[in-house]
Order: structure tokens, then C-alpha cells, then sequence
């Protein structure tokens, strides 16, 4: 019978020792993050849609345990959980199809209140303020609004879809953030982006909840689940402490930082995809 060769590895995941380049009793490679970044983003991607009941404990530390999968990814320990990005992909899905059903009726409403008059001066009705926008291309004066109004379906929902690549392009960056900020407490950059993808799935479920409230009780006089919001700030908070290893005050502090820094590129993308949403009739 032929002896097992390679080298001897003791599995981060299940502490099995083993010869070999993968775990026999969980599977997982002996690949550390010592890595290229992208090599690592393309081998998550190409597992995203697998399905098993790692999802469950997947929940389980994202929910209750903040932090804990970034730091058990940063430690080797990575087969327990499902692909990051599914279940980011998944919750993101969900929320910007209810965000589309819930504020998509909203803006068209608020479309359908801008109006041009034929002069293209500004009027006002004692019954509804009416906003008159005009757009000019080539000398000829194009009624923005009419053009918008007669597309609501298309522009509602190019924004939404502009929105949504936007925040999944931008993770990264805010990830960075995060490693210019605690780069000599953490040093793997996917251990940033990990908790990156965490914080904006989190987030994707708590707005899911609301909204799915909002959308099964339309009439309501009280909104408690807005206080839901409030678990946020301390989910990212303590999941920064425990993935970090800093005091309370400097990671409040840090994070803080890091957020602004992100919030404020949010805003400038906002302004792009609002940009590039509406490009079609600036060009006109």
C-alpha cells in the first residue's frame, strides 16, 4: 500500500492533523490568506450559489455574534461558514426589491408632480406646487419633466439597479477604510472586507424588516421598528472590538472615521447614478 506524502498540516478549522493539501474530515484547503486579494475574491465567487446547511450557522454568527466570522476567516477557520458574498447577494436581492415596491410609488407620485408650463417659468397652484424643470440641448427646449413622467417604470427602476451595483463596487473601498484604520491590528485585507460585507448585510436586514412591516401595515400610526436602527451602530461597534482588539473608545472612534469617510463617497455616487440614471435625457 503507497505511504501518504506531503506536507503535515494541522487544519485550521477542525485542528484534524492531516497529509495533505485538504482536511479529510471538513475539507477545507490548507491555503492561508497569504494570498493575492482578487485570487481570494474569484475562489468566494465561485462557490457563492452553493447551498448547505452552513447557512445556518452562517445566520447564527452574523446575527448574534458580531465580528466572529471576520476574525475566524482572518484565523484560517473558513469552511463552517457559507460564502460571504451569497448571503450578502441574497439579502441585497430582497431589500432593494422591497425598497422598488415600497419608495417606488413614492417617486412616481412625486414625478407625476412636476410639471412644465409653456412659458417654462416656475408656478405655483394654491392646490399643489408644481415644479417646472426645463432642459435644453441643441437651442431646442426639451420638457424634462414630461419625458421622465412618461418613463417612470424605467427610471425608478435604472436607479434602484444603479444604486445597488453602487454599494457592491464600493465595499471595498470602504473595506480600505477599515485597513487604514486598523491595518496594525489586523493586517489581511479580507478579513476587512469580510466585516465590511457583514455590516452591509445586517444592515440589508434590518431594513427588510421595516420595510416588510411597513408594506403588511400600511396604516399604521407608529412606527417602533424604526428603533430597530439603533442596533447598527452597536453591531458594528462591538463586531469592530472583537475583530480588531481595541478598546471601546478607540474603535468608536476609528469606525467612526471610516464611516464618515464612506458615507461621504456614498453621497458622491448618488450624485453619478443620479447622474447617469437621467443621461439619456440630458443628452435629448
Amino acid at each position: 500500500m503507497a505511504k501518504l506524502t506531503g506536507p503535515e498540516n494541522i487544519c485550521k478549522n477542525c485542528e484534524t492533523e492531516f497529509i495533505g493539501h485538504y482536511c479529510p474530515n471538513c475539507a477545507q484547503s490548507v491555503r492561508d490568506l497569504d494570498r493575492p486579494f482578487i485570487v481570494m475574491v474569484f475562489d468566494i465567487m465561485a462557490n457563492m450559489w452553493a447551498f448547505d446547511t452552513r447557512v445556518f450557522k452562517t445566520f447564527k454568527s452574523l446575527l448574534f455574534r458580531p465580528g466572529e466570522m471576520a476574525h475566524d476567516y482572518a484565523e484560517g477557520k473558513r469552511a463552517r461558514y457559507m460564502p460571504p458574498f451569497r448571503l450578502y447577494i441574497f439579502t441585497s436581492i430582497i431589500f432593494f426589491l422591497l425598497l422598488n415596491i415600497s419608495m417606488g410609488d413614492q417617486i412616481k407620485s412625486g414625478i407625476d408632480k412636476l410639471s412644465l408650463s409653456e412659458d417654462g417659468k416656475v408656478s405655483n397652484t394654491a392646490n399643489n406646487n408644481v415644479v417646472q424643470i426645463n432642459a435644453k440641448a441643441g437651442g431646442k427646449t426639451k420638457n424634462f419633466t414630461k419625458i421622465v413622467s412618461e418613463n417612470k417604470d424605467y427610471y425608478v427602476s435604472r436607479f434602484f439597479s444603479l444604486l445597488s451595483w453602487s454599494l457592491f463596487i464600493l465595499m471595498p473601498l470602504y473595506a480600505f477604510f477599515l485597513w487604514v484604520f486598523f491595518r496594525k491590528r489586523q493586517k489581511y485585507f479580507l478579513a476587512h472586507f469580510i466585516s465590511a460585507i457583514n455590516q452591509h448585510t445586517f444592515l440589508f436586514l434590518i431594513f427588510i424588516i421595516i420595510i416588510t412591516i411597513n408594506l403588511i401595515f400600511p396604516a399604521k400610526t407608529i412606527s417602533p421598528e424604526s428603533y430597530l436602527l439603533v442596533l447598527f451602530p452597536v453591531y458594528v461597534i462591538t463586531g469592530s472590538r472583537k475583530l480588531y482588539r481595541t478598546s471601546w473608545l478607540s474603535t468608536f472612534f476609528r469606525i467612526s472615521a471610516a464611516q464618515i469617510l464612506y458615507l461621504m463617497t456614498i453621497l458622491v455616487a448618488i450624485g453619478f447614478i443620479f447622474y447617469f440614471t437621467f443621461s439619456k435625457v440630458f443628452e435629448n
